[in-house]
């Protein structure tokens, strides 16, 4: 992996001399200017660099914003990553949002440096600063895991790496330990391994006083690629033992021993999972073994009486909504006559990049009648009412074909004869998008698992949808135009003067609530905004999306949580459909206050 070349600009001798050698020392080609007419010209030179400059630098040129503008642009092919060096934190909102910046006031200058290598990595590793530059935050749809610790491996960093749902240690580069749910080790190792979405973050520290994982990373990665194959079976099912002819006939080895044993206490397969210390994937396979030879038997699980859907533009995490049992019927996009099914044949991350590389500009379609017919059929037929929302009627005519679908659903059911029980089938338009909506699949499908019946979840995110605060920060105003959103001459004269929409939803319709001048300043607004809207003193559950986004996810996430009480808050990537008209760079929040008497029905379960 090559590794970025290094521009210093600042006129104090001392810190530009220290700092150019600590980096050096690590293996960085680093050139160090206190002029920044000759820093302009060897940054035309550089190809891809990371370009340190303090704030005393730019005081003394005439146009500070020109000459940031040419250390930003490299030659093509080349990437760079702008950091400013300043005294104090306030120095930060008059920068443009392409930079990081470093308030080195009372920092030592091996703490700066320190930081400064950090970014160095993340440059590296594909990874972004967070906004202290004290941590690199990332997702695993644009830089997948093993992708990571590969790349981990040789920088020797120490620490350890934050996933959803686990973490691991890490000693020089290499695995320790991993710790995901109930799991631990080699088990926790495999079962991290099956991420392939959702944020990162890599916190440098001390490493861990003991280690638990002992293989190398070929051997952790060839082991993740077993434990991977072949399907685990659904873990809410309940296992139970035949006490048939084959069973006293049989013997058992060790393993299948000791999973008769948490069986026989009666188990899910879950609890079979969580409570033995072999990989999920050999657990399974004696499972089945045992179940071939008549001496297990699943009973399948009890599923709530409501079943949920939704569309794939409540953006939600594929397994937070398998975890729930919610059902996602596809929207599509089409890049000329290549057509995607939203999150199954393009993933977020690779959307991104199609969007980068295709002339032409996707269009979004919503999922046929016949694709909700055959969803609704289906769990029409198993005894379940269905509780079906969708994006805002005023923005795609998702919701208009579940109806007809459910109409068809229905329709057969009745020309069937059924068992004499009428089913539900409520269709709602949401009014909402993104987390918005996905939010709100959520809580139908906790209050399912809580049997509430198909009606009174209706009634209720009837009357939870309003109260769900949407906010959108574009990056640019593109691909509202390319989508015929706004004229093209507006999305011009808003790119030429930096100008950072801010967007909501409103009556199901996306409206503009303001806008600010850089993207630094838009945060900052979208607290304000939060402010007038949500009560300071009660408990919020909110949504994070970005397109491509991290680090500026990773800011917003911070802000809000040093603001509101948040009970809860999921982090997810803007998906291709929402992708096509807010484009890359989208950060979008979702925020909800639930009552007294709502928040015990919308708690994790």
């Amino acid at each position: 992996m090559t590794r970025p070349a290094v521009l210093l600009l600042d006129p104090r001798a001392e810190r530009l001399r220290d700092l150019g050698r600590r980096l050096a020392g690590e293996g960085y080609e680093v050139v160090p200017v206190a002029d920044a007419a000759r820093a302009r010209r060897f940054a035309a030179g550089l190809g891809t660099a990371v370009i340190v400059v303090s704030t005393e630098a730019l005081a003394t040129v005439a146009d500070p914003e020109a000459l940031l503008a040419a250390f930003s642009a490299p030659e093509a092919g080349a990437r760079r990553t702008l950091v400013l060096l300043g005294e104090r934190s306030e120095e930060e909102e008059r920068l443009p949002e392409s930079a990081s910046f470093l308030a080195i006031g009372g920092l030592p200058p091996e703490e700066v440096a320190r930081r400064l290598l950090l970014v160095l990595l993340g440059r590296e590793l594909g990874a972004e600063p967070d906004a202290r530059l004290t941590s690199l935050v990332g997702d695993l749809a644009q830089t997948p895991l093993l992708d990571l610790l590969r790349g981990l491996h040789p920088s020797a960093v120490s620490g350890r790496l934050e996933l959803r749902g686990g973490t691991m240690a890490l000693d020089r580069g290499r695995v320790t330990a991993a710790v995901c749910g109930a799991a631990r080790g080699l088990k926790a190792f495999c079962r991290l391994g099956k991420l392939h979405e959702g944020p990162f973050r890599i916190v440098p520290g001390r490493p861990p006083a003991t280690r638990e994982i002992a293989e190398d990373l070929d051997a952790l990665v060839l082991a993740a690629i077993e434990d991977s194959l072949g399907e685990i079976p659904d873990p809410r099912i309940r296992l139970e033992i035949e006490l048939g002819p084959s069973f006293f006939a049989a013997q058992f080895n060790s393993l299948q021993q000791r999973i008769l044993g948490v069986v026989q206490r009666g188990a899910t397969l879950r609890e079979v999972l969580d409570g033995l210390p072999e990989r999920d994937g050999e657990i399974v396979h004696e499972v089945l073994v045992l179940e071939g030879r008549g001496i297990l038997a699943r009973r399948a699980p009890a599923v709530p009486p409501v079943q949920v859907v939704t569309d794939s533009t409540a953006d939600l995490p594929s397994d937070l909504a398998r975890a729930h049992g919610i059902v996602i019927v596809p929207l599509s996009v089409a890049f000329g006559r290549e057509v995607y099914r939203d999150r199954v044949d393009v993933q977020p991350g690779q959307f991104y990049g199609l969007l980068e590389k295709k002339k032409d500009h996707p269009v979004s379609s919503p999922p046929a009648r016949e694709d909700f017919d055959h969803v609704y059929r289906e769990q029409i037929g198993r005894g379940r009412d269905v509780v079906s929302l969708h994006i805002s009627a005023k923005l795609s005519k998702t919701a208009e074909h579940a109806r007809a679908g459910a109409a068809e659903a229905l329709a057969a059911r009745e020309q069937d004869g059924g068992d004499g029980r009428t089913p539900s089938v409520a269709i709602l338009d949401s009014s909402q998008v993104s987390l918005g909506l996905g939010l709100l699949a959520l809580f139908a499908a906790r209050m399912a698992a809580r049997n509430e019946p198909a009606e009174s979840i209706r009634r209720r995110l009837l009357a939870m949808a309003p109260r769900i605060h949407t906010l959108f920060v574009l990056d640019t105003l593109e691909f509202l135009a390319r989508g015929g959103r706004i004229g093209k001459a507006k999305a011009m004269m808003g790119g030429l003067l930096g100008i950072k929409p801010i967007l909501g939803m409103a009556d199901g319709e996306i409206v503009p609530v303001g806008q600010v001048r850089g993207g630094r300043g838009a945060h900052a607004r979208i607290l304000e905004i939060l402010e007038k809207r949500l009560e300071r003193g009660r408990p919020v559950v909110a949504g994070i999306s970005h397109g491509n986004a991290p680090a500026w996810a990773d800011r917003l996430e911070g802000l809000v949580r040093g603001r509101f009480q948040v009970a809860e808050l999921i982090e997810a990537e803007v998906g291709p459909v929402v992708g096509t008209h807010a484009g890359p760079g989208v950060v979008s929040i979702s925020a909800f206050q639930p009552s007294d008497d709502e928040a015990p029905l919308l708690a994790p379960l």
